[in-house]
């Protein structure tokens, strides 16, 4: 039996050192597309944090050319980029979404992990005076929902019991874990972080709106830009999870089969590739609308 931190450090020790940015990223996003490929009936969440992730990593690439140019081969393209950057995309707040994604990992894929050496009765033990109230009833019922799928007796509901357990994952991490990220933001950085907030799970181009979530489009460019609807507020972002967020990846993984683009992304993704050029293309759209 091992405690929670024994969990976390098993969890974390094939991830590269925290100053290895990208490539700790890269290592994250590997995780959560492994464990959903090995377990797609019940990891939803960690196959949609693998997308999340990988965004993320978009934005720590882009940290990283925006604080050493020269460090990545291309003084002359990113000197302009960097000096806007400085006073626009404000360093600082890059660097709280690359907190985000570590602090997330540390917090829950410990569970993922002990769930599937240990089972429930694992977490359950780990988490006995602790507040992860909502961390635990997510596993609860994903492993309800799991029971009630290999008994053959009622698939659907089954399936309804696992994403309501995923679900509970996704507010766990929303709640508990991001919103104090959200809050060390600028004001500057949460217009910039709610643009930017673009999840596609279809993985092709053209792309199909019904696997897209975005922040902008889903309350508006005007309202996004004049931080009238924020993504580092929490009420404006669970509404958007939930009616754009969760639907549409609901959707892919339904879609989801071999061959696809979805699977090739996430086969790319659990082997530790990014197709950056594509995403960074994703990501600055979403910064400069009608790009």
């Amino acid at each position: 039996m091992h405690t929670r931190e024994e969990w976390q450090r098993y969890a974390e020790s094939a991830l590269p050192p925290e100053e290895r940015y990208s490539e700790r990223n890269r290592a994250i996003t590997a995780k959560y597309a492994g464990w959903y490929l090995e377990h797609p009936e019940m990891f939803k969440w960690a196959g949609m944090a693998s997308f999340a992730s990988r965004q993320v990593g978009v934005a720590i690439v882009m940290a990283e050319m925006l604080v050493a140019p020269e460090r990545m081969g291309s003084e002359n393209l990113f000197a302009g980029l960097h000096r806007f950057a400085a006073q626009q995309f404000m360093l600082q707040d890059l660097d709280a979404m690359r907190k985000g994604n570590n602090n997330i990992f540390r917090d829950i894929a410990w569970a993922h992990a002990a769930y599937v050496e240990g089972g429930l009765a694992e977490i359950e033990r780990c988490c006995i005076g602790t507040d992860a109230g909502l961390l635990l009833e997510g596993f609860i019922m994903i492993d309800r929902g799991m029971a009630l799928l290999r008994s053959h007796s009622d698939a659907e509901a089954a399936n309804r019991i696992i994403w309501e357990g995923n679900i509970a994952l996704l507010r766990h991490e929303q709640t508990t874990v991001l919103q104090p990220i959200f809050n060390s933001l600028s004001p500057g950085g949460r217009i910039v972080a709610s643009f930017g907030s673009e999840l596609d799970f279809s993985c092709e181009l053209p792309s199909d709106p019904k696997y897209q979530a975005s922040f902008s489009t889903h309350y508006g460019y005007l309202e996004t830009l004049a931080g009238m609807k924020s993504i580092a507020d929490p009420v404006h972002r669970w509404q958007w999870v939930e009616q754009r967020v969760v639907p549409a990846w609901m959707a892919a993984d339904r879609a989801i089969r071999e061959g696809t683009a979805s699977m090739e992304q996430l086969l790319s993704m659990a082997s530790g590739e990014l197709g950056m050029l594509h995403q960074i293309s994703s990501f600055t759209g979403g910064l400069l609308p009608g790009s």
